[in-house]
């Protein structure tokens, strides 16, 4: 959006502010949120679309209401300045009605309040509660506009308002941490740092309605480290009971001096009457001075305008500031007010970034015009109304004599109440409390004080109150709005304990009989003869026997073992790391302490046929036993070596395509003699081609029937 949009008072659309310049928007954390700019008085946009009560949007949608305009000559230049506050504050605008005023209430949710302002709205404005916050016991709430009852929430919850509109968020923190960054060199242009220490406090006094403190309250209320910090002291702790009203500061020891041990400090909050709210508004005020408050204010060129990726200050944003010449160095803070100029390059955002809420003029006067109306209610013309003065001293003393038939005032201080026909019961008013004696003060059998009520008996029909405490630390009982609690101080650690929605937490529970609606164990033991469930559907009997006629079980089952019965679908598994052997629908496989599968018996293997398959350390395939139609195969991608001291093959051993290597004749059992047989047997006989002459003589074969014959001389070969 490159200009302000203009809108009328009922927000129609009057046109684009193309002639405003000089546009700056302040916001400041639960504070100011205002939008000026100049106009020249001869255009179009102040004669027709500037007009009181009308409204301007900026870029972030966010409209805002033309609350004044201020006309400038400079010779002929005529110049018109136009303020603007964020719709808002048109809270001030709605009357907060008496019917919705509550005069006190306890355990208030935060969403109780802002539903009755937006109802006295008629809607306008709806409310977003972003964070949880605590209850809180409300008094005086509703007394002039919404936005005072607006202000009155932000002070009871300690909220923070980030409006959007007509829509208005509480949160307990606005803003976001994104390390944003106001470093010198970088983007700061100009820089102030002041830091002060005149408000620092390390020891603080807490006072409640009526001057109550906690005094006489079990040191047990209080954390480890003020409990540690408070027994240094001597006196302030006897026998485990408190015996002041203040809280140290864990850095007492660092701001403090020979001449000033603690910086004191004290708050005096009337609308508390719980010791543990006292506590609790005490530990945060002592938190937010126990350390020297500090201010920067920085002049920073807006990076994000040039330059994307670059982050952008919003409010309420946590940022780190470094400029070590001004003792600046990496310090974070919030950005607790920016002035922004978003509609041009030239100018930069001046943002003033602290460890406090920033205050100005405005905030110091409002809360000095609150003081002055508290003085003027006692004045009438610059005088003491004495008139009032005297009715009330007139009627103080009438009421006196008149009370003098059964009131005493005795010479050492008090007021003496004494039964007049029986003089030793008597009630006895003094500064340390009210006592009541039927001994005539010998002994007091009943007392209220400043640290509480004893009496022997309590008797009535209904007792009202906020807390009702027995016994002391965490042997104690308590009934609150909590609940009722027994075991330990604190609610949510005691063993016992019932919340106003009837849930029961306790640690064991005998009931000698019970009829349970509805429930859930969340542990511990169910104790007893046994368990039926649906006429014997499920069962545990006492020795611990379980039977059900079916299940599901989502987890771990542990057992030392299993008989019986079909396991189906399951994954089965020997251990859940390192070697292990599993079973699931895929194969049956052994797995080594790297989770790799080292052996596999699968129904469809590396062939797409059943065997077992066998892998190295790195989990590649080495060789496998398949058996398919034709008979059971042995495979191995590389190497193969079948080692035994004997190894029998029966039957035909076919070795067709194979070329054996590395036998040795003596390997096979009787092939050396054999084969020694067969050269002896040749030695005796002629080469291959060998060739010689014979010579033989004259024979008859051995028969003297033929003639002797055939001698000569022959070749052979």
């Amino acid at each position: 959006m490159d200009f302000l949009q203009s809108y009328d008072k009922n927000m129609v659309p009057t046109g684009a502010l193309v002639k405003s310049y000089d546009i700056a928007r302040k916001r400041r954390i639960n504070s100011d949120y205002e939008l000026s700019f100049l106009v020249p008085m001869n255009s179009r946009d102040y004669l027709e679309k500037i007009l009181i009560k009308g409204h301007v949007k900026d870029e972030r949608g966010q409209c805002y209401v033309i609350n004044s305009r201020s006309r400038v000559r400079e010779d002929r230049k005529l110049t018109a300045s136009i303020m603007c506050t964020h719709v808002m504050f048109k809270l001030t605008d709605f009357k907060f009605p008496y019917t919705s005023y509550i005069a006190e209430a306890y355990g208030v949710h935060i969403s109780q309040l802002t539903s009755l302002i937006s109802a006295a709205t008629g809607g306008r404005f709806t409310f977003s509660i972003d964070d949880t916050f605590d209850l809180f016991d409300v008094k005086d709430f509703g007394q002039g506009n919404c936005l005072q009852a607006l202000n009155k929430i932000i002070e009871m919850y300690g909220c923070e308002v980030e409006p959007d509109n007509f829509v208005i968020h509480l949160k307990k923190q606005i803003g976001k941490d994104e390390s944003m960054q106001y470093r010198i060199k970088k983007n700061i242009v100009s820089d102030q740092f002041k830091d002060d220490s005149s408000s620092l406090v390390t020891r603080l006094y807490c006072q409640m309605k009526d001057g109550r403190t906690w005094i006489g309250q079990p040191s047990s209320i209080l954390t480890n480290e003020e409990r540690t910090l408070l027994e240094a002291v001597p006196g302030a702790i006897v026998n485990g009971i408190l015996q002041v009203n203040y809280l140290i500061s864990p850095y007492a020891a660092t701001w403090a001096s020979d001449s000033v041990p603690f910086f004191d400090g004290e708050i005096i909050e009337q609308d508390i009457e719980e010791v543990s709210d006292l506590l609790e508004v005490g530990r945060k005020t002592l938190r937010e001075k126990e350390i020297p408050s500090f201010e920067v204010t920085a002049d920073s060129a807006d990076l994000y305008k040039i330059k994307s990726g670059e982050p952008k200050p919003n409010l309420g944003d946590t940022a780190y500031c470094h400029d070590p010449d001004i003792e600046l160095v990496n310090l974070k803070a919030r950005i607790m007010e920016l002035t922004e100029y978003p509609y041009t390059k030239e100018k930069h955002a001046q943002a003033t970034l602290s460890n406090i809420a920033v205050r100005d003029m405005d905030d110091i006067i409002a809360d000095l015009n609150k003081s002055k109306n508290l003085v003027d209610n006692l004045y009438s013309n610059g005088r003491i109304r004495t008139e009032l003065f005297e009715a009330v001293a007139k009627q103080v003393i009438t009421d006196i004599n008149n009370s003098k038939t059964e009131l005493i005032y005795p010479p050492d201080g008090g007021i003496l109440a004494q039964e007049k026909s029986n003089p030793l019961e008597q009630v006895r008013l003094t500064s340390k409390g009210l006592g009541i004696s039927t001994d005539g003060w010998n002994t007091v059998r009943s007392a209220i004080t400043a640290r509480g009520v004893v009496a022997e008996t309590i008797v009535g029909q209904q007792i009202f109150g906020v807390s009702l405490v027995i016994g002391i630390g965490n042997n104690v009982t308590k009934m609150n709005p909590n609940g009722i609690s027994a075991g330990h101080d604190d609610y949510n650690s005691a063993p016992f304990r019932v919340d106003m929605a009837g849930n029961v937490v306790t640690n064991k529970l005998t009931a000698n009989s019970a009829v349970i609606n509805d429930s859930t164990f969340g542990g511990g033991a169910i104790i007893g003869s046994s368990i039926n469930v649906g006429n014997g559907v499920f069962s545990v009997s006492a020795s611990g026997h379980m039977k059900a006629y079916s299940g599901e079980f989502i987890g771990s089952i542990s057992a030392s073992s299993f008989d019986g019965g079909t396991i189906t679908g399951a994954f089965i598994r020997t251990a859940a790391s390192g070697q292990r052997v599993e079973m699931d629908y895929t194969s049956f496989r052994s797995v080594d302490a790297n989770n790799r599968v080292r052996v596999s018996i699968s129904p469809s293997g590396k062939y797409g046929v059943a065997g077992t398959e066998y892998f190295d350390g790195t989990g590649l395939y080495k060789g496998g036993l398949y058996g398919i139609d034709d008979g059971l195969y042995l495979d191995a991608n590389s190497f193969m070596n079948l080692f035994a001291p004997v190894i029998a093959f029966n039957g035909e051993v076919r070795f067709s395509g194979a070329t054996v290597t590395g036998m040795s004749i003596s390997s096979v059992s009787g092939l050396e003699s054999e084969l020694d047989a067969i050269w002896s047997a040749l030695s005796g006989k002629s080469n291959i081609g060998h060739g010689h002459s014979v010579t033989l003589p004259n024979h008859n074969h051995g028969n003297p029937d033929n003639l002797n014959s055939g001698g000569g001389t022959y070749s052979v070969s």
